[in-house]
Parts: structure tokens; sequence; C-alpha cells
């Protein structure tokens, strides 16, 4: 992983507990925008070692799924690309947990619509019941994207839920 921030960041982000391999900036902005703009793929290998070394224990890995249109764009999930990548580095399973059920991806919200979060909802009422879940995407700008789907993820009864990401954003 590029050596932008050394110093991975855990913080509380709505009472979220969110660890951050890198500061958004820099060698490991670059590696995110090609993963999510330029279709390389070959980013998700250096971001999910750096991700993976920081990952606390858990039972399950999960993701912060794009929406529809995203993903049809790119052909990919890129955060379901890191969460399956990191999961096989921590000999994890990785499961499809939460929907997107609106398609307006978060870049193309104010700011007060970022603080509200996407809609999401469980993938058919998955067994988490006292799971440690690692929720995985790859940058966290004000966190209400987290914080929405590991709200959704304790209605399900999940233990613990920790976010991680590849980057964070200056302002958090």
């Amino acid at each position: 992983m590029p050596t932008v921030d050394e110093r991975p960041r855990v913080q509380q982000c709505y009472g979220l507990t969110v660890i951050a391999a890198a500061t958004h900036a820099g060698e490991a902005a670059t590696l995110v925008r090609r993963l999510k703009y330029g279709g390389c793929t070959a980013a998700v290998g250096p971001l999910a070692d750096a991700m993976a070394r920081l990952a606390p224990p858990a039972d399950v890995v999960t993701w912060v799924p794009a929406s529809r249109g995203r993903r049809r764009d790119r052909g990919f999930d890129q955060a379901e690309l890191l969460a399956r990548a990191m999961a096989r580095r921590l000999g994890l399973r990785a499961r499809r947990l939460l929907r997107r059920t609106d398609n307006r991806p978060q870049t193309a919200r104010s700011r007060e619509g970022r603080l509200q979060g996407p809609d999401l909802k469980a993938v058919r009422r998955r067994q988490v019941a006292g799971l440690r879940v690692l929720l995985v995407d790859d940058v966290v700008t004000t966190g209400s994207t987290l914080s929405r789907a590991a709200a959704v993820l304790e209605d399900l009864g999940a233990g613990d839920v920790v976010g991680l990401v590849a980057t964070r954003s200056g302002s958090i």
C-alpha cells in the first residue's frame, strides 16, 4: 500500500468504529480512483492487503453495495471486490448481507443528502445474530453510509460491526 499516511486512523463515526488504511490522498487515493473510475481491478490487491493487516477479529466480511447504476457502469462493485479479497486473506467468508434500494450514488448528493446515507436493506434476513461483522467500503467521507449499513446489520442481530475502508477523507 502506498505510504501516504502510514498511521491508520481509527475513529468513531455515528457510534461506529471505522478503521481506514490510509488518508484519501496521494498514491492511496490514486489506487482507489483507478479502481472506481478506471476499471483497474489490479488495485484491489494492494488495497485489500493494507486493509487486511488492520482488520480486527471477525466472523464474516460484507460490504456497502454500490448503486445498481454504478455497478452496471463499472462492471463490478468495488467494495465487493475489496471485501472478497480481504476475506480470502483473512480466511473468512464474504457474504452479501445488504442490498441498495436506491440508485443514486453518494457522489451525486448534496452534503445533506450524503449525511442521510443511501437506502439499504438486509438481503433475505441472513443469519448474523451475534456475529462480528467487518463492513467494507472503499472510502469514508462523512461516515453516514457506513453508519446506515451498520444499523441494518445491527437490526439483523449482528453482535459487533466495525467499518474497514481503504481510505478516509481528511474531513473525518
